[in-house]
């Protein structure tokens, strides 16, 4: 069952991080600026720990490496919501996106190391 619900939210997951992506260009395309091509390398780094569940999802082991980088990149927003001064939609939906996301993460995490 927690599969499942973990398939959907991985659906969910990338389609915000693609739509963030999308506006984030659509906003550099309305100021004039132009699109920052620089940044999008940054904005990919955010579908490793998507690519590391959906890899432990269908029964293929991640690289520990992966899942240990997935987390530390999870972790840097996760710690940014628990520094907010407000209780605002934002704050929510940060919390919404990336705590199942490093549950998951450290779940996967532990049972790697618990079978050997």
């Amino acid at each position: 069952m927690w599969k499942k619900a973990l398939w959907i939210y991985i659906g969910l997951y990338i389609a915000v991080m693609v739509g963030a992506i999308f506006y984030n260009f659509y906003t550099e395309i309305q100021a004039g600026t132009g699109i920052n091509w620089a940044g999008l390398p940054l904005m990919l780094l955010m579908f490793l720990p998507a690519i590391a569940i959906v890899l432990e999802l269908r029964g293929k082991k991640a690289p520990v490496f992966l899942t240990v980088f997935s987390l530390l990149i999870v972790a840097v927003p996760v710690a940014g919501i628990f520094n907010f001064n407000d209780f605002s939609l934002a704050t929510v939906g940060k919390a919404l996106l990336f705590i199942p996301l490093i549950v998951g993460l450290i779940y996967f995490l532990i049972q790697r190391f618990r079978e050997k």
